[in-house]
């Protein structure tokens, strides 16, 4: 009894040595404010060192691995130049190579479930055990063991789900047709940017001519200018003479710099969009067939067809319509059950086993009813209801496409007979000049009247430049309406130069349509609506995603 009460009065309420329990706790509890102390992160902004390392790399990979200009750029170049190192391209086309790999993952994603597992199992002590019998309570059995202490495991097994399989492979379906989405977008993208370009092109162009005549103008009315002031001090004329003088020579010093203020910035838009370095220099190359109206010989029509059955938006509601009719499908699929296969190899190293290997094989059928009778009737509800949304608005798109290429039609035709309003209007004023040049020679007419005839002549060629821009422009809008593309499904080079040759035959043959693709023709042919087709294959190789800088969306089958 005494023993008992002294064992009692030494051990804690759960049994151990208080003294040691303790100093074994404040150890664990040292130890893990130790490990929470070295966890924790604080906060480390970037050095001003390291973002210098990054203004540098980003600088050497965005302008190091440009072709050099030459020595007069066409709009032909221009145009290869933004497709090539245009950043918005570049990055669409990377996300055309990551829906490629994508599209190979979701492929990857219908093959079987293939597991291995395998390692070392033992045990400080045998895994023995004995029976008790439920009749009597008693031990029936010794003892024993049919296990070794310490053995090998592995095994290899496949499992195959047929339900799975079919809602990956929908999958995999909509994977490739949100890959050819992307590939739409980028065409459009390509578009928009060939757009921007010819406009910014034939402004630039304007300006690099008009700014040489504009200088020497600015020049000549600030020594106007000086004089009339120097008059009027010195009350050589009557005040309000003088005054009406110097309003009238501020007036046109006023106009000149707001030309000019508008054509400086015109080379720079030109450079943003071909990837250049801000500020660097270049020329432009004379097109005289900036003032040549084009012969276009395709119709309105044929404008209409074309933009219904080539452009990248209805093309994307097209492929959208296809991934909700597989939404329906996929919906449908989930109403089914699951038949599962499993088989597999096994390896034991128990010297007690009679089979140290085998293979074992199931199969199974389950499925959720609740899933079936309740949630997969709603979801084919709603995926019919998304495909019929996506088919009103591919509808209602297609009536705006129409009405755009309506519209680009008129534009064009409008621009068409102000480019002749204007080029008349020029020829008037340059013979307006030349009388007034005339009369200055002879002594009758002042400088005010012949800086103002100069800046006439000058508003005049510029107002004809921007109509024939226009003019221009307004055809180029009338070929994005329909779709066209700038170059062909497949190239030669990617260098400049035979980009430019490439896009310069390509364009030239929209004129006549001959390089516009015919789908009036291709539905003679099957019978049935043309397909949209894609500027390039959705499927990448790696040397593909390394040229994805390539401005074509057919970058897959460029030859080397």
């Amino acid at each position: 009894m005494g023993k008992q009460a002294m064992t009692n009065n030494t051990l804690s309420p759960l049994g151990n040595k208080p003294g040691k329990n303790s100093k074994l706790s404040l150890a664990g509890v040292s130890v893990l404010a130790l490990l929470l102390a070295g966890c924790t992160v604080d906060m480390q902004p970037i050095s001003s060192a390291e973002h210098g390392q990054r203004v540098k790399e980003d600088l050497a990979e965005l302008f190091t691995q440009q072709e050099p200009l030459g020595a007069a750029l066409t709009l032909e170049e221009a145009i290869a130049r933004a497709l090539k190192y245009n950043l918005d391209n570049r990055l669409k086309l990377m996300e055309s190579a990551l829906t490629a790999r994508q599209l190979t993952v979701a492929n990857l994603e219908m093959l079987p479930s293939l597991a291995a597992s395998g390692g070392y199992e033992g045990r400080n002590v045998p895994g023995a055990s004995s029976s008790r019998s439920t009749l009597t309570g008693q031990q029936s059995l010794e003892t024993s063991t049919s296990q070794d202490r310490d053995r090998r495991v592995f095994d290899l097994g496949v499992t195959w789900n047929v339900l799975d399989f079919g809602l990956s492979y929908v999958r995999a379906k909509q994977a490739a047709d949100r890959a050819l989405i992307i590939e739409e977008r980028r065409r459009k993208v390509v578009h928009n940017i060939i757009q921007d370009v010819r406009s910014a092109y034939w402004f630039a162009l304007s300006a690099q001519k008009l700014l040489a005549k504009l200088d020497p103008m600015v020049q000549r009315v600030g020594t106007a200018l000086a004089n009339a002031r120097t008059i009027e001090e010195r009350r050589l004329q009557p005040p309000l003479e003088a005054l009406t003088y110097r309003r009238g020579l501020l007036d046109q010093l006023r106009q000149v710099q707001s030309l000019r203020r508008d054509l400086v910035v015109a080379k720079s838009q030109l450079a943003a969009l071909m990837g250049l370095r801000p500020g660097q220099d270049f020329r432009l190359a004379e097109d005289p067939s900036l003032y040549q109206e084009p012969e276009l010989k395709l119709q309105l029509a044929d404008i209409e067809r074309l933009a219904l059955t080539y452009r990248p938006e209805l093309a994307e509601e097209s492929y959208q319509t296809r991934i909700g009719a597989n939404d329906v499908r996929a919906a449908m699929l989930s109403m089914l059950p699951g038949i599962t296969f499993d088989t597999g190899f096994n390896f034991d190293s128990n010297s007690y086993a009679q089979n140290q290997s085998w293979y074992d094989y199931s199969a199974k059928v389950t499925g959720n009813l609740i899933g079936m009778l309740v949630t997969a009737p709603a979801r084919i509800r709603a995926a019919e209801a998304a495909q019929e949304v996506a088919r009103t608005r591919r509808l209602a798109l297609s009536m705006a496409v129409l009405t755009q290429a309506q519209v680009s039609w008129l534009a064009y035709n409008q621009a068409r007979g102000e480019f002749r309003t204007a080029e008349e209007l020029y020829q008037v004023e340059v013979a307006i000049l030349q009388q007034n040049r005339a009369a200055s020679q002879t002594g009758r007419s002042n400088e005010l009247e012949q800086i103002a005839a100069e800046m006439s002549g000058l508003l005049a060629e510029l107002r004809r430049d921007l109509s024939a821009a226009e003019m221009n422009n307004a055809l180029g809008r009338v070929f994005v309406t329909a779709g066209a593309d700038p170059l062909p499904n497949k190239v030669t080079s990617y260098e400049i130069k035979a980009l430019a040759a490439e896009i310069k035959q390509n364009m030239a043959g929209w004129f006549d349509g001959s390089t516009l693709p015919d789908a009036k023709a291709a539905q003679q042919q099957t019978g049935q609506q043309a397909a949209p087709q894609p500027a390039a294959k959705v499927g990448r190789s790696d040397d593909d995603i390394e040229r994805a800088s390539l401005p074509l969306a057919s970058a897959a089958s460029v030859k080397n």
